[in-house]
């Protein structure tokens, strides 16, 4: 899956003059138009990240409790 990635911090500027970091130097964002003009403004790169519904699980499912040692 494709995601920008900002080499800078990216600020938004509210209506009342107040800015704000919109994106943040190092982070990942969902590629879309916005995101993309960051792009080729040259203050983001566009990059792979795993899907995370194909990543493997990093630990195994477990579908019976765990034995406690404790008897009844």
């Amino acid at each position: 899956m494709k995601a920008i990635r900002f080499l800078a911090d990216f600020y938004a500027v509210g209506g009342s003059g107040d800015s704000h970091v919109k994106y943040a130097r190092g982070e990942t964002y969902p590629s879309d138009e916005e995101t993309q003009r960051q792009v080729a403004a040259g203050i983001a790169e566009e990059v792979d990240v795993p899907d995370v519904a194909t990543t493997a699980p990093t630990t195994p499912a477990v579908d019976h409790p765990a034995d406690t040692g404790i008897t009844t």
